[in-house]
């Protein structure tokens, strides 16, 4: 499953603290770990995202549901608590039986990860087919600096991920100061957009999950910071189109953040769409 880092940017990036976690300040800024995050649109949840840990502290499972779709990720760990793999499963709601179960392996160089390479089984109306897929990842002093996405070869069970070699797309990420600025992905059905990305000082939700390979594993790296702004561009004439603004509340010490509106504009003053997201900690 190729998830474009805009689609997590725009989404489970993007989420705030409910009630019963704002009620106590103390325990969350001790812990710092998130437990579970909702969106919600028209009052109506409309994703959740779960999270837990093993006994040395690092992420053991993600599990993501929204109006259609369920995803559970195990995270896998060799003996000195190195990310070495996950696997993810994947179904509409609807429909149980049909199912993708993907094994992702990591591969490191220089302690970053270099490739992701995918193992898939995909089972609809009892027909498996079963695909190869990889993603690749670049960077600099600064940070990520691009993931290229292959195209998957199919119907081969043996197929090794040293095959799969020719480029479908690749996404574009410029850093500074630990955050995200820039963001470009041409050919990815975003080709005639770039967005531009500010942030605020307050910590990341996700600067508390462990290890670090988490966040490169999962397309992307996390800002230091939090989203404060988002413009985008015409890549043909660098026009504005839309804006995408947040307002970030924080506990009473300024360590967590407990809630997110996003709002969303485009060649109107007032938003067309707008989000509350919800973040609750262990």
């Amino acid at each position: 499953m190729k998830k474009k880092l805009l689609l997590l940017m725009l989404t489970s990036f993007l989420i705030a603290c409910s009630s019963d976690s704002a009620s106590d300040d103390s325990q969350n800024s001790s812990s710092n770990k998130i437990r579970k995050v909702e969106e919600i649109q028209n009052d109506f949840v409309i994703k959740t995202s779960e999270y837990e840990y093993n006994s040395a502290g690092n992420i053991s499972k993600l599990t993501i549901k929204d109006q259609s779709k369920f995803y559970q990720t195990t995270f896998n760990y060799d003996t000195s608590n190195k990310m070495i793999s996950w696997n993810l499963k994947e179904y509409y709601i609807s429909s149980p039986s049909d199912v993708i179960q993907q094994l992702n392996t990591l591969e490191y160089t220089n302690g970053l990860i270099t490739n992701i390479c995918i193992d898939r089984k995909e089972t609809e109306s009892d027909y498996v087919t079963n695909s190869a897929d990889r993603i690749s990842q670049s960077y600099s002093g600064f940070g990520l600096t691009s993931i290229k996405h292959y195209i998957q070869i199919t119907g081969g069970e043996n197929t090794s991920c040293d095959e799969v070699t020719d480029v479908d797309t690749e996404e574009f990420f410029q850093y500074a100061n630990g955050n995200l600025i820039r963001y470009e992905a041409p050919g990815t059905g975003f080709s005639d957009e770039y967005y531009k990305i500010e942030h605020d000082e307050g910590n990341n939700y996700l600067s508390g999950v462990k290890p670090d390979a988490f966040r490169y594993s999962m397309g992307s790296q996390v800002s230091v910071n939090n989203l404060k702004n988002i413009n985008i561009y015409s890549s043909y004439n660098d026009k504005l189109t839309a804006t995408v603004k947040f307002e970030n509340t924080y506990d009473k010490n300024k360590n967590l953040i407990k809630a997110v509106e996003k709002y969303y504009y485009a060649g109107s003053t007032t938003p067309s769409n707008t989000t509350t997201m919800n973040y609750y900690y262990y």
